[in-house]
């Protein structure tokens, strides 16, 4: 495929095909080569992320409709669901709770005896949020969970002015750096991995796992109904995000999954996707992470890293093409044993792949053998 735009010093994009990096060692001397390699490198590894935002949301739209590409179905768990003309779908879940959904996004309350408690408040859902609280009760909105503080979670929390914003004391610390109003800086904060809230007869058990998805990110856990809510952790039914979400801590993540596992619940709140998911959600993809570590791990030990592949003192260079390597022998397994099981498999897993390899090496964890197993 040929995608030709406005891209500066790269000029027209090469086809994205699945042919080998161009060798250093036969381009020493010739500056047109190495230019190939570099627009061969950004394509491989940044992906058509890249390429969209070189050509432009219209642009790009129109060359992929041109030319659609070969990825694997949604399974039916995974399919997105219609809209009624309200533009979100509520599900009631639990004895006094709701899950609004609209698009990828989902959002949770609760009503209580004494008022409404909010958990999470996504910007693109905060005007739908309150339509459907007002559908529900006219009782007001008394505290906003917020499991973390990502923009696309947290800011739609001003749309509830009055209600304590509730978060852990490391969520608090993050918001504090580049204040936003959209997103209010948490009144009632904890310290620690548990803190015990309790409005209205409900019973709120917030548990911080440590550093995962993005530090400060909870659990918020209905012990008496069975649910358990963790967002970006990952969507149900489907494989990981982009860098798993762009997480802050990947080998955190398995301490989440573990932490989660460890509780007693039917129903999983997750913040994304088109259906609301359960504990072999949550098992599955805890299966799914121990594939994608263990293979990269196994790969980067049977991949040696070659810095001749680039120019001499080019570390970033030859790394990554080593990075891509490794990506390119593990993506294709994880995609054989789950393409049929999680959505997307094939869009994300080599980006995803090239992260972990990098945690292996910053993060460098000690993780026991017996947590590496399912």
């Amino acid at each position: 495929m040929n995608l030709v735009g406005p891209c500066g010093a790269f000029g027209a994009w090469g086809p994205l095909d699945r042919a080998d990096p161009p060798h250093f060692n036969s381009m020493k001397s010739n500056m047109g080569s190495l230019h190939t390699l570099r627009k061969w490198l950004l394509a491989k590894t940044l992906g058509f992320g890249v390429t969209l935002l070189c050509l432009g949301g219209a642009t790009a739209t129109s060359a992929l409709a041109k030319e659609p590409f070969d990825f694997l179905p949604l399974p039916e768990q995974a399919k997105p669901v219609a809209e009624p003309a309200e533009g979100y779908r509520l599900q009631r879940v639990g004895t006094n709770g709701y899950v609004v959904m609209s698009g990828v996004v989902q959002a949770n309350f609760f009503v209580t005896k004494t008022g409404v408690v909010v958990v999470d408040a996504p910007p693109v859902l905060a005007d739908k949020l309150v339509k459907a609280i007002k559908s529900v009760t006219d009782k007001p909105v008394t505290h906003v969970i917020l499991t973390h503080d990502h923009a696309d979670h947290a800011g739609g929390a001003s749309a509830f002015p009055g209600a304590k914003i509730v978060a852990h004391a490391l969520t608090a610390e993050l918001m504090r750096v580049y204040p936003d109003p959209k997103r209010p800086i948490p009144t009632l904060t904890f310290s620690g991995a548990r803190y015990d809230l309790k409005v209205g007869g409900t019973h709120f058990q917030l548990i911080y796992p440590g550093p995962n998805h993005e530090t400060g990110n909870i659990i918020v856990y209905i012990p008496e109904q069975r649910i358990a809510m963790m967002t970006d952790l990952f969507a149900p039914g489907w494989a990981p995000y982009l860098g798993w979400g762009n997480a802050d801590h990947i080998p955190g993540l398995l301490k989440s999954y573990d932490a989660l596992l460890a509780l007693d619940f039917d129903v999983f709140l997750a913040g994304h996707a088109y259906r609301i998911g359960n504990r072999h959600d949550v098992e599955v993809s805890r299966a799914f992470f121990l594939d994608l570590w263990n293979w990269t791990k196994e790969t980067i030990a049977a991949t040696p890293f070659d810095p001749s592949k680039a120019e001499p003192g080019n570390l970033w260079l030859a790394q990554s093409i080593w990075f891509k390597e490794i990506a390119d022998k593990v993506t294709p397994r994880l995609i054989a044993k789950w393409g049929n099981e999680l959505a997307a498999v094939d869009a994300f897993t080599h980006s995803t792949v090239m992260a972990v390899v990098v945690s292996t090496f910053t993060d460098a964890p000690n993780i026991p053998d017996s947590a590496l197993k399912p």
